[in-house]
């Protein structure tokens, strides 16, 4: 046995793998197998803010960071290209398909006729065919083969691709609405790290003043004026209030590792060392004209709300699916309409007859039968009717009934979101309202602790008090100052959720949730 032909047969195939590689690739075919993906973001914005190794930020730097760079935000955002890609599965009937293929067959039979034309037959078959068929928007199925087939259907295929827009479009507003509750929850957050900012100064200046207060009784123990069990009572407040001062900044490092997450300034060494710098004070807070009036802010959030505008198009869904049921529920005619040619070719032999007349060979193949059917020299033609009356669909009946029924709950869920609305837009105003009133009420509440705590102080050098009044003063007064720090936060807290009631919080950010497009 000789390896030659094998030999031959390898080199054939490393031949046509070399060629192959070389071969350009078509770039439908790229595209095909390597569809456009979603790509992991890297962190922004945060390497250009930092400055002699600060991280200084505002409340809308921290935000437009927040929008760039939260993981929750972004992990939001794949919800609506999974979205799109139903709209691409809703799509998948009207795809063609191209069928080709070839078979042969060789039979070989002893004859028993002596018009046979051998004494053993052997024959040879070979068919090669290509098929098209493809589902037409409008609801036909065309089919093409070397016989093409037209065929028209009432089976309603576009609903399923409406259905898939219009809830890509729904998750996309619901995805609006999720980013914006977690800017609000950010925002919500960065005041609470400047709270803690902020009580860290209250502690120190009350932590001042009992020392302060300390050294004055330590200085009269020393000159005899004050028994010496009379010391322990500065010297506990002392310790007391830098306990709670350890304990404030170390809160406030904590809050700052929150706000460093959220803008991903918690990634690289580098990030984690920057010293995050708040420069917001919590005391200017926004002009009051800058708050429209309750019905005029509600008619506002009404108009932009996109939980609003997502729960109007579920009710479109289901009148959709209600009238694809009642459709399946009437009579329909079926039109069918056919066209065919045909073609005979191939290479006929020479035959001589009985009276010794010979035909002669007459050669044919592929290319003459194929001229043949394009040039309907054999054409057919034929058409027909269907009447389907359907006496009784239950199917469909449950479809219909089923599908008016969400309509009512997605109808009363549309209610439940205006009530919500003009909910968030009442509390966020009476936030407000009551926040500003808390301002007033704990200013003067610090002022007449400051004059008391100055009052106290004369009287106990006159001798006239104890220091446990003088500390007690002290005390009310941190207590004072802390009620206005928290005053003023909450006015910014209630702010913030005015903003995000009346869809303004966003503004200027520059937010863009991209909606894939398709067909």
């Amino acid at each position: 046995m000789s390896n030659k032909p094998t030999m031959l047969w390898f080199s054939l195939i490393a031949a046509w793998s070399l060629s192959a590689a070389t071969v350009p690739i078509p770039a439908w075919i790229t595209k095909r197998f390597n569809p456009e993906t979603v790509q992991l973001s890297d962190v922004q914005g945060v390497s250009e803010r930092i400055h002699a190794g600060k991280l200084n930020l505002t409340l809308k730097d921290f935000l437009e960071l927040v929008l760039k760079n939260s993981t929750d935000i972004n992990l939001t955002r794949m919800d609506v290209y999974t979205a799109a890609d139903q709209v691409k599965a809703a799509h998948a009937v009207f795809d063609p398909a191209v069928s080709l293929g070839f078979n042969t067959l060789r039979a070989v039979s002893p004859q028993v006729s002596q018009i046979g034309g051998a004494s053993t037959l052997s024959t040879l078959t070979e068919n090669s065919f290509v098929n098209y068929q493809q589902q037409l928007p409008t609801g036909q199925t065309a089919s093409a083969s070397f016989l093409a087939t037209r065929t028209s259907s009432n089976i309603q295929f576009k609903a399923p691709i409406q259905i898939a827009r219009t809830q890509l479009t729904i998750t996309s507003k619901l995805d609006e609405a999720h980013i914006a509750d977690l800017m609000a929850t950010a925002a919500g957050q960065y005041w609470d790290s400047v709270r803690a900012r902020d009580n860290i100064k209250v502690l120190q200046q009350t932590l001042d003043l009992a020392q302060k207060s300390y050294e004055r009784d330590k200085q009269a123990l020393d000159l005899g004026a004050l028994a010496s069990l009379d010391i322990y009572q500065s010297e506990t407040q002392v310790a007391q209030r830098n306990t709670d001062l350890v304990q404030a900044q170390y809160a406030y490092r904590a809050a700052l590792d929150g706000l460093r997450r959220l803008i991903g300034a918690d990634i690289t060494p580098e990030w984690r060392a920057a010293e995050l710098v708040l420069e917001d004070d919590p005391a200017k807070i926004p002009d009051r004209t800058s708050i429209m009036p309750y019905e005029e802010a509600l008619a506002a959030a009404m108009r932009v709300r996109p939980e609003l505008d997502a729960a109007h198009r579920r009710v479109t869904i289901d009148d959709l699916n209600a009238r694809v049921a009642r459709n399946l529920m009437l009579p329909h005619l079926d039109l069918t309409v056919q066209a065919q040619a045909a073609g005979l070719g191939g290479n006929q032999v020479a035959v001589t007859n009985s009276l010794g007349i010979t035909t002669a060979a007459v050669p044919g193949g592929l290319a003459q039968s194929l001229g043949q059917v394009f040039a309907f020299n054999a054409p057919g033609y034929g058409a027909g009717l269907q009447l389907t009356l359907p006496f009784r669909s239950t199917a469909a009946s449950a479809q219909l009934a089923d599908a008016l029924v969400s309509k009512t709950r997605d109808r009363y869920t549309e209610r439940q979101v205006q009530q919500q609305i003009v909910q968030d837009v009442r509390q966020a105003l009476t936030s407000i309202d009551l926040a500003n009133a808390s301002i007033q009420s704990a200013t003067l509440a610090r002022d007449l602790a400051q004059k008391n705590v100055e009052a106290e102080q004369q009287k106990y050098e006159l001798g006239t008090i104890t220091a446990f009044e003088v500390l007690d003063s002290q005390t009310r007064l941190a207590t004072a100052e802390s009620s206005l720090l928290n005053a003023f936060v909450g006015y910014q807290e209630a702010y913030v959720s005015y903003q995000r009631a009346t869809w303004t919080l966003l503004d200027g950010l520059g937010m863009v949730l991209d909606t894939p497009k398709v067909n």
